[in-house]
């Protein structure tokens, strides 16, 4: 068995990254779907009602970089924006019904480009490879 080096290891992480990157964006760009607007509807959905500061704060964006997206999902009948009761300087951001329809539609994209990109992969590898994984991300 050869031993990879870490600059290769981390080449092939780049690459294994980019290739799933491509092939959801295919899939959301047939839906007319930009990676932001799927992270910003996907964040959203699991938060309802999150403050679009701290919506920022989470997508690691400034608030002026998320407010013309949420305008725009807004504008498409897909997004509320609420007063909050707390603070009436700040908005509460809440799905509508098409949103979470549309939500539903970017799940089963995400589920079908992972299928394929992952099917090389047996249910051990997958699970060996998840454990690495939270290791880099928690290291």
């Amino acid at each position: 068995m050869t031993h990879v080096t870490a600059a290769e290891l981390g080449e092939l992480l780049h690459r294994a990254a980019g290739t799933f990157a491509r092939r959801g964006l295919a899939g959301f760009a047939d839906h007319g779907l930009s990676p932001a607007r799927v992270r910003l509807i996907v964040a959203v959905g699991e938060a309802p009602g999150i403050r679009m500061r701290d919506l920022a704060e989470q997508l690691g964006v400034t608030a002026r970089a998320v407010t013309p997206l949420v305008d725009g999902l807004e504008g498409e009948g897909l997004m509320l924006r609420k007063a909050d009761r707390a603070d009436r300087r700040a908005f509460r951001l809440h799905l509508t019904e098409t949103g979470e329809g549309l939500r539903s539609v970017i799940s089963d994209l995400q589920e079908k480009v992972s299928d394929q990109v992952f099917s090389a992969l047996n249910q051990t590898d997958r699970d060996q490879l998840a454990e690495l994984l939270r290791k880099l991300l928690t290291a």
